[in-house]
Parts: structure tokens; sequence; C-alpha cells
């Protein structure tokens, strides 16, 4: 069909230059082929309009579904792209408050943990202390058992030496006479 157009054209294009047409060179006032070259003319814009009508406007048509549907497409990703941005700008404006809520959590378990520790500390402490008290005890109890040895060696030792110093002054004559006396006492009263 552009082979017509174009052929189309050209017959215009030397009608219209050819000499006998009248193109250059009428000499009365009036141009005898007028109404040819009218004629070409006309044929010519209605093998242009059909050629348009027929191939050009299907191929607008095409271009204009092909832009429509790629604005659509646009529009799409726009309205996703605008969703997209919300919502990552919900999680930034979010990320404050879950920030706040992390702080908030982490010193709740932080005091939690203090309070445990303390806990923790103070029965160790009690047991500690316990432990020291039994200890104390047992090392009295084994002190007093101590102090009464000795104090029972002393005794003994002091007892000792009062014997020794009776008996260093005479007492043992006087041990003597009791153990003879004790003795007679005990044989007078067989008799």
């Amino acid at each position: 069909m552009t082979r017509s157009l174009w052929l189309a054209l050209f017959t215009a294009a030397f009608a219209f230059a050819s000499p006998e047409a009248g193109g250059h060179g009428g000499s009365h006032g009036g141009d005898p082929y007028i109404w040819y070259k009218w004629f070409n003319f006309a044929i010519l814009a209605g093998g242009l309009g059909y050629l348009i009508a027929k191939f050009g406007v299907p191929a607008l048509r095409g271009q204009q579904k092909s832009i429509l549907r790629k604005l659509d497409e646009a529009q799409k990703k726009a309205a996703e792209t605008e969703r997209h941005t919300k919502a990552v700008e919900e999680k930034v404006a979010g990320l404050g408050r879950e920030i706040e809520a992390l702080r908030k959590r982490a010193a709740e378990e932080m005091a939690i943990e203090a309070r445990q520790v303390e806990a923790e500390t103070r029965r160790l402490l009690e047991k500690v202390d316990e432990q020291a008290r039994l200890e104390i005890a047992s090392a009295v109890d084994h002190a007093r058992k101590e102090l009464r040895a000795m104090a029972a060696d002393l005794a003994v030792e002091l007892a000792s030496q009062r014997l020794a110093a009776e008996v260093a002054q005479g007492a043992q004559e006087k041990l003597v006479e009791r153990f003879i006396r004790s003795l007679g006492d005990g044989a007078g009263g067989r008799n």
C-alpha cells in the first residue's frame, strides 16, 4: 500500500509540474486544465485519506493502547511504590516506639535480675552467717571443753602440789597416824 501512496504522490506532482497542464506557461487568463488539477488533487487527497484511515488510524490506536497500557502500569507501579513508601514510613515511625519498648523491657528485666541477684546475695549471706554461727558455736564448745580439761589438769596439778607441800612439811606423819588410827578403830570394832 505504501507503493500506491508513492505512486499517487508522484503522479500528482507530475501533473502539477507538466507544462501542458498549465503549470508554468499559461498565456491566457484562465487555466483550461484547472478541473483536471482539482481532480488529481481530489484523487491524491482521497488516496492519502484512505491510507491514513487504513494504516495510520490503526497504528495510532495501537500506539494509544500501548501508551494507555504503559500509563496504567506506571500508575500501578506508582501506587505500589506509594504503599511501599508508606509501609517503610510506618516502620520507621514504629522503630522509635519499638526502641522505647525495648528499653523499657530491658530496664524491667534488669530490675528483676537485680532483685534476683539481691535475693540470692541475701540468701548466701544468711547461709554464710549461719555457717559462721555454727562454726563459732563449735569453737566455743571446743574452747569450753579445752578449758574444762585445762581446769581439771590445773586442779590435779594444784592438788598434787598441795599434797606435795603437805607431805613435805611433815604431813606425812599425820597421814600415817591417821592411817593407824583408822586401822585401830577398825580393829577395835571387830573385837
